[in-house]
């Protein structure tokens, strides 16, 4: 038999049992978020479609996915894939995420064929011009928060550890921070996180 007092709801979970409001709200603001992503596919396209190398022409025509969870470190999420290819051995994935009272981020994932050919290119110019940017530190590349553990600024990579990352590393993920407090003007922060993205992978 169930343990009876795990059960039971506080005060304020029997508040939120009652109350339909706040799960509409939540409802409406997914789907602003999900306007919010579809808008930045032609976004994305004028950014990325003149700075792909033609050795990458595949990604050119592939399908922006939009997809959605409940729990990523328990909190809900929406997620843009575009461009992206997620094959075993190579990535690459421009990832837009927006993640439940933390950030909506801008992530440039790549490994195999993809991080070989273009790795080294874009630690030179992030070495340059390093400013807003983090680096994932992290062995597992599948997280996406911005704990010291995960993402460090660019601007407090060493040298040394610059190289590490260029030849040791099995993948490269930079990824742009924004604030969810900055929403209304987050379209035009968007284009900014697009173009420095796209500015990196130009060849």
């Amino acid at each position: 038999m169930a343990d009876e007092t795990k059960l039971m709801l506080s005060d304020g979970e029997l508040h939120f049992v009652k109350d339909t409001q706040w799960f509409l709200t939540k409802q409406k603001i997914t789907e602003t978020v999900y306007q919010l992503m579809h808008a930045q596919v032609p976004v994305i396209t004028n950014f990325f479609a003149k700075n792909i190398s033609a050795d990458f022409s595949e990604l050119k025509t592939v399908v922006p996915k939009i997809s959605r969870g409940e729990q990523y470190l328990s909190l809900p999420y929406v997620i843009l894939d575009y461009p992206s290819v997620f094959e075993k051995d190579n990535i690459f994935a421009l990832r837009t995420m927006f993640w439940w009272g933390n950030f909506i981020s801008v992530t440039l994932h790549l490994s195999g064929k993809y991080k070989e050919a273009l790795a080294k290119n874009i630690l030179r110019k992030l070495k340059a011009n390093p400013d807003g940017i983090f680096i994932c530190i992290n062995e597992n590349q599948w997280q996406h928060h911005f704990g010291p553990d995960n993402y460090i600024e660019a601007a407090k990579i060493t040298n040394y550890k610059y190289g590490k990352i260029n030849v040791d590393a099995r993948f490269l993920k930079l990824s742009i921070k924004l604030d969810l407090l900055q929403w209304n003007e987050m379209p035009a922060l968007l284009i900014d996180a697009y173009q420095k993205m796209a500015t990196l992978i130009k060849t």
